[in-house]
């Protein structure tokens, strides 16, 4: 037996032998459309089982025979067959822009196919964001993410954006969406007016930036933007309004690369409010060059008389340099990557700028086959110089300024403030002497840190553990001189000289574990997840007042008078604990039904209702894999899928539990009770999200669509309405308001056309938010967000029905027939003391359109930005028009009787007494400043059309490197920002805030009030690989 058991064996060796006497190892080698080599693709010979892999250096070996087909696959890279002939077989893989079963990178960085995730995430590349060159990476991704409205608060150097994706769950809480880097939050705070002493709060005065713009875009790999219930539901309550998950870049194993990149900016103001130069300055008809005024309702100037172009003088050109390296090499064993980044911006406005230093540092290390790890520590420095926002703005201050006057001399003969008028209280600052002498400037210190360790003792079960901090420190300081105008106006809070200076400490402290246990069981292949994180948030601010300065020119606390110094101490701590249990049930690769269940505990809660339960649930059906679609070559990828969840939300500050005390600052201290009421009966909000969709890839993926509907409820809304003031207080926290928010995603990609020299590849996206409230705290007919009352006659105000975006106004009153009151003394309209809703902010929809063309080594790219509807409050207009600067105002010779009724007992009655009160508005000033009610300086509909970030990028041919020892590919480009814009707005600038960040609800999104928009840029640089 033994010895046929030999021949057996015998006879097969010999057989083999023959086979492969016809067959030997064939060689290669894998790289990347960069020219990177690229370790662990996978080659197959068809149709066979024999298989290979890439080595560190994207070598391959295989044993094949000539004619043999090779099949080369790597995740995310569009496969690639080869014949083998006689010589060595080399592939350049290509990224798969459209592919549906990518691995994406989910909550608490847990990375799942897509085609097993039942709701909406749209993934972008990190270098689509950095080749825009912003500093500001959020904006660079308004019209590329479906259903995400960014807005920046100013074109300024420094200035934050705030981000909002499928409306706003909250009605003054914080509406921008949890930022995740590498598995684990980080912070994007803006520091707040309210933490100052002496600036009265309200967001309006400064802008300190979002912490989310100190992430570097060259280190970005790719950005996950997730919208659905379940996404929300495993990062708890901090995931409530969305995440953004970014994951950074890592050293390839088997790789040393070394990288520079640079890139230098020039930017102007894109374009500014248009003023009348046929009227002088001075009141009813007369013109006084000596007393030049900053109203204008004098007579004509002079034919022969020269006026100053005092806006071209004061803005300029910016400019900004911004170079990049990074070195990464390493073994399978070991890499590490480091990476370093300076930008130094100059503003366009005079004294304004900014400058950022960013190091960084990551290690990727496998300890053993089980057992593998990766760390990384982000330093970051940076300063901005600042002009102040709002009434006392550069761009108000120099629209104002007479244009008889040279605007530049703000200096005397003795070093003291010019007036025009011969008084310091009497005008508003020179924009000059204000950047010069009134400083205003922030800067931070920010350490970044992530360790997380992978365990995996077995094919079915992993460990994931990961830890993280997030600290940094704001310091700024806001200054009025002693012969400012803030400083010297009757009632000044800054009299003799007024300084603000703050600290600000920031920890946070984030860590996670995720056991996975996966197996597969014939077609069922289960995978379930349970995990728990732990959150510390540590915000500390420090704010010091003093005024009356004893040295005019020395900017300190200690050089004011001890008896106006004020200080103010806030030391906020919350810690959230969570944990879930997520189990995805796949059944024969096209049905999957995923189960999550979370319990958050909450600091900032009472102890009663600290604790709070939260599911979600998800199915996908991806009906491509069933064998009836299968045999459709044109269909790629089908899939249906719809999502159910809900996410509770907590306070967003850490102490409303109980009444505080809050400490007095002035001389004497002591505790005064805080005029805002404790409530120890609150509980968490809630979202309850619903939506469904499809997604369907067609001709090998080169057309794919993605759509989604959803609809959000928040309920619950913890706010703090005004109370009776029996009750000791002003304010008071309570759990009462609904929203809800409806809308759909539609996003399209597709390569038209695809060749051996030529592509293009195009991506759009059509988004629509509707967001309404359903019921208002009790009691309570409207409430108003206090910060966005720039003016005295506009805001952001809710009532039941109305759009969270709603805009109100005091509009004129009417009789009941709705004619228009009149005061019989004067022959103007009278105004309504009642804010009534004129208007909406939110957009009909929003259109994304990014197209990319590349022709050999030339690359050209672009993004059409579109919005349809949406109203904008041109207060800089109504400004402008209140002090006869307005073109608006130059008919202001022709005598005219309003249409109306007087307001003489008679108004409601059959026979009204008309108006016949002759006003002649050059005459009467005061037409100016009546007739400019909020609704006539509303424009409803406002639509644009944005040219944005177009690069043209050329790739030197690499036959120039071949044998070089420096250098292995050279990239030069230029990119234009924000090039050209079609709008209907008579404005500036329809993408705009009146205030920054640091604001609740909506913001001042719609508000144009002194705004500087985002500046038409132009970007030359280089990137050079080593």
């Amino acid at each position: 037996m033994k010895k046929k058991l030999l021949m057996l064996l015998w006879g097969i060796i010999l057989l083999a032998t023959q086979a492969f006497a016809q067959q030997g190892n064939v060689t290669g080698k894998v790289t990347s459309t960069d020219g990177q080599p690229m370790p662990g693709v996978s080659v197959r010979v068809k149709g066979t089982q024999v298989v290979s892999q890439t080595t560190t250096a994207g070598t391959f070996s295989i044993v094949a025979k000539p004619g043999d087909v090779l099949t080369f696959t790597f995740i995310g890279m569009l496969a690639q067959d080869k014949t083998v002939g006689s010589g060595a077989v080399n592939v350049v893989l290509a990224e798969d822009q459209n592919a549906l079963s990518e691995v994406v990178v989910t909550a608490m960085g847990i990375t799942r196919d897509k085609k097993a995730m039942g709701y909406s995430a749209q993934t972008l590349k990190g270098s689509d964001i950095a080749t825009t060159q912003r500093d500001n990476f959020l904006n660079a991704l308004q019209g590329r993410v479906a259903g995400a409205i960014i807005t920046p608060t100013s074109g300024t150097p420094g200035a934050s954006s705030s981000m909002v994706i499928r409306g706003g769950v909250s009605l003054d809480g914080d509406n921008q969406p949890l930022f995740v880097i590498d598995g684990l939050p980080i912070s994007n705070r803006t520091f707040s007016d309210y933490s100052l002493v002496g600036q009265g709060g309200f967001n309006r005065t400064n802008d300190f930036g979002n912490r989310a713009m100190d992430i570097n875009p060259e280190e970005i790999e790719s950005l996950t933007i997730l919208k659905g219930p379940e996404a929300a539901a495993l990062y708890g309550t901090q995931g409530a309004s969305g995440a953004v998950v970014i994951t950074t870049k890592r050293a390839k194993a088997g790789t040393t690369r070394v990288t520079y990149n640079n890139a230098f900016r020039i930017e102007n103001v894109y374009k500014f409010p248009e003023i009348q130069t046929v009227y002088g300055g001075g009141a009813g008809g007369i013109f006084d060059e000596e007393v030049r005024t900053r109203t204008y309702f004098g007579a004509k100037y002079p034919a022969n008389r020269t006026l100053i172009d005092n806006i071209g003088n004061f803005y300029k050109t910016g400019f900004t340099q911004r170079h990049n390296a990074s070195v990464e090499g390493g073994s399978e064993k070991l890499s590490v990557r480091s990476g370093i980044s300076y930008t130094d911006q100059t503003g366009m406005i005079p004294t304004t700028g900014y400058k950022k230093l960013d190091f960084k540092v990551s290690v990727t290390s496998k300890i053993s086959d089980k057992v593998s790890m990766n760390a990384s520590i982000n330093y970051i420095n940076n300063r901005t110089d600042k002009a102040y926002k709002g009434v006392g703005s550069a761009m108000l201050s120099s629209l104002s300024w007479p244009l008889v006057d040279d605007m530049r001399n703000y200096l005397d003969a003795n070093g003291n403030r010019r007036t025009i008028t011969g008084s310091l209280s009497g005008e508003l600052d020179n924009p000059y002497w204000s950047l010069n002498k009134n400083p205003n400037w922030d800067k931070v210190n920010r350490v970044l840190s992530n360790v997380g360790v992978d365990y995996k003792p077995a094919d079915w079960f992993a460990l994931s553990a990961r830890v993280g901090a997030d600290v940094f420190a704001q310091q700024g300081l806001s200054a009025y001189h002693p012969q400012s105008y803030d400083a010297t106006k009757t009632g000044s809070t800054f009299v003799g000289g007024g300084i603000n200076t703050f600290n600000a400490n920031s920890r946070l402290f984030n860590s996670a574990v995720v056991a996975t246990f996966r197996k597969d069981f014939g077609k069922f292949k289960p995978i379930i997840r349970i995990g728990g994180d732990l959150t510390d948030d540590s915000y500390q601010t420090n704010a010091q007042f003093g005024t009356r300065f004893y040295q005019e020119n020395y900017y300190s606390i200690n050089n004011t008078d001890p008896t106006t110094q004020r200080v103010t101490f806030n030391d906020e701590l919350k810690r959230k604990v969570g944990g879930f249990v997520n189990a995805e049930l796949g059944y024969a690769d096209f049905l999957y039904l995923t189960l999550t269940g979370r319990q958050d505990y909450s600091s900032t809660l009472p102890v009663n209702n600290y604790s709070f339960f939260y599911p979600a649930t998800s199915l996908s059906f991806v009906f491509s894999e069933l064998a009836p679609f299968k045999k459709m070559s044109w269909l790629s990828m089908g899939k249906l899928r719809a999502s159910w969840g809900q996410s509770g939300k907590d306070a967003r500050n850490a102490y409303v539990t109980k009444t505080k005390l809050v400490a007095q600052g002035t001389t004497g201290g002591g505790y005064a009770t805080d005029v805002t009421a404790g409530n120890p009966d609150l509980v968490a909000e809630f979202t309850t999200s619903k939506e469904a969709g499809f997604e369907m890839g067609f001709l090998k993926n080169r057309l794919s669509i993605d759509f989604t509907y959803y609809e959000n409820v928040s309920d619950k809304q913890i706010t703090a309405p005004r109370l009776s003031y029996g009750t000791g207080a002003i304010l008071g926290y309570i759990n009462s308001g609904k929203i809800r928010n409806r809308g759909f995603e539609l996003l399209v990609k597709g390569t038209p056309i695809q060749n051996e020299n030529f592509s293009w590849d195009i991506s759009a996206n059509v988004a629509r938010t509707r967001g309404n409230i359903l019921s208002l705290p009790a009691g309570q007919d409207v409430f108003y967000l206090s910060d966005t009352w720039l003016t005295d006659d506009v805001r952001a105000q809710y009532t039941v029905g109305s759009s969270i975006s709603a805009f109100a106004g005091q509009n004129y009153l009417y009789n009941n027939a709705g004619q228009l009151l009149i005061n019989p003394a004067n022959g103007m309209p009278i105004r309504d003391a009642v804010f009534t809703p004129i208007g909406d902010r939110a957009p009909d929809f929003t259109v994304g359109v990014t197209n990319s063309f590349t022709y050999k080594n030339f690359n050209l790219s672009f993004l059409l930005d579109i919005r349809k509807g949406g109203d904008i409050y041109n207060a800089t207009e109504q400004y402008l028009y209140a002090r006869g600067l307005s073109k608006l105002t130059l008919d202001r010779e022709v005598p005219r009787i309003i249409q109306g009724v007087f307001r003489d007992g008679l108004e409601n009655t059959a026979n009204p007494t008309k108006n016949n009160v002759v006003v002649i508005p050059y005459i009467t000033t005061s037409y100016y400043s009546t007739f400019s009610n909020t609704a006539d300086f509303l424009q409803k509909d406002v639509n644009w059309i944005r040219l944005k970030d177009v690069t043209l990028s050329y790739n030197l041919p690499k036959q120039l490197f071949v044998g070089s020892k420096t250098f292995k590919s050279v990239n030069v480009f230029v990119t234009g920002t924000d090039l050209l814009m079609l709008t209907n707005y008579n404005g500036v600038d329809p993408q705009v805030s009146g205030l920054s960040a640091a604001a609740g609800g909506l913001g001042g999104s719609g508000i144009d009030f002194g705004n500087i928009g985002l500046p038409r840029a132009y970007n030359f640089g280089v990137r050079v690989g080593f």
